[in-house]
């Protein structure tokens, strides 16, 4: 069971990095202090809703997740779909 659910929580994981990666990337890639891309204004979207501003938490969710995963069920899984 435990094995199930740190499945499902790895793919949350890897979707969050992929979401934050690719905002972070395109925020690298403007030059004005507000997003103007399509995946500026999701990431910024999703940053407000979702860790209310905070960034740092936002950063440190996946490398969490994947450690705790580490610990309990002894691989982390960064790649959900790898055994």
């Amino acid at each position: 069971m435990k094995d199930r659910v740190f499945i499902v929580l790895s793919w949350v994981a890897f979707a969050h990095a992929v979401i934050v990666l690719a905002g972070v990337l395109d925020g690298m890639n403007n030059f004005l202090p507000i997003p103007t891309s399509k995946v500026g204004r999701f990431y910024s979207d999703y940053l407000s809703i979702l860790f209310t501003g905070e960034e740092i938490i936002a950063y440190a969710v996946s490398p969490t997740i994947w450690l705790l995963s580490y610990v309990v069920t002894g691989a982390p899984r960064i790649l959900p779909w790898k055994r």
